[in-house]
């Protein structure tokens, strides 16, 4: 038997946007802490491979100061940027689902899926970020696949939480 919040046979009662975009935010802050525990247990990367958010920060501070980031500030700006980053995710995965329910599909996993064949399989090495999925490990690609959908998964089981405690 399903739990009330998933019956169909009881609509919930529709949340307001704000609450909607607090939810995915949290969600995302939750799978991005998930993610990077799951990534601390299994590096996707050897030892002093910097990350491709690394590259970036790097690029960016390049960019404005022509010299790449220094190691002290990059180890603090690294994991601030990857939790903006994974909560912007996760609103942006909020916001969809409400009018893309398919996005839901496997508990979050196809979120998961798409997100890590957008962002590391194109978008990154598009960006000169990481290397092209041609040149990566199967470690690194499938550490970053798995890594990617528990992610979603997390999203959503905060999401569901969160919709039922404040629905």
């Amino acid at each position: 038997m399903k739990p009330e919040y998933l019956s169909s046979s009881k609509p919930p009662r529709e949340i307001g946007v704000v609450k909607v975009i607090a939810i995915g935010f949290i969600g995302g802050l939750v799978a991005s802490g998930v993610k990077s525990l799951c990534e601390w247990i299994a590096p996707p990367r050897a030892p002093g491979v910097q990350s491709p958010l690394g590259n970036a920060l790097d690029a960016m501070a390049m960019g404005v100061t022509g010299e790449a980031m220094p190691e002290g500030a990059k180890s603090i700006a690294e994991p601030a940027l990857h939790f903006l980053f994974g909560a912007g995710a996760g609103v942006v995965y909020a916001l969809i689902e409400r009018r893309l329910p398919l996005i839901r599909a496997g508990y979050g996993t196809l979120f998961g899926f798409v997100f890590w064949l957008l962002l590391h399989e194109i978008a990154l090495p598009l960006m000169g970020f990481s290397p092209t999925p041609a040149q990566m490990t199967l470690w690194e690609q499938g550490n970053e696949l798995v890594t990617h959908v528990i992610f979603g998964v997390a999203i959503e089981f905060t999401r569901r939480a969160l919709v039922r405690k404040w629905a």
